[in-house]
């Protein structure tokens, strides 16, 4: 008997039982300000592979903010401000480097942050 709960299964024939009719929504019964504010985060210095599982971390409210600065892996000062970042920004734009695995790309863009 095979079940399509094995690891590696990928046999199955039958479509999904029940379909989602509409999108999750973050925000549908929660309007606080801490959603509203990591809704609007702007995701800079990073690589595609971590643009993309933050981005499902902030649609799937799985995305927690950081209450105190955290340390740079490169310059050893507290002024990473984002969470599950490990490089601050400007050692980022500095090496080049994705601010959450800490890789070099090439294909990752660097915005100055503007001061408020």
């Amino acid at each position: 008997m095979i079940m399509s709960s094995e690891k590696g299964n990928l046999s199955r024939v039958r479509k999904q039982k029940f379909q989602n009719s509409f999108k999750y929504k973050n925000d549908l019964h929660d309007t606080s300000h801490t959603i509203k504010h990591i809704n609007a985060l702007e995701l800079k210095g990073l690589c595609e592979h971590c643009r993309n599982v933050i981005q499902w971390k902030i649609e799937f409210r799985k995305y927690k903010p950081l209450s105190q600065a955290k340390k740079c892996v490169r310059c050893l000062q507290r002024t990473v401000l984002r969470a599950y970042y490990i490089v601050c920004d400007d050692c980022g734009i500095n090496y080049s480097l994705c601010c959450k695995c800490g890789q070099t790309n090439n294909d990752i863009e660097y915005v100055r942050l503007r001061a408020h």
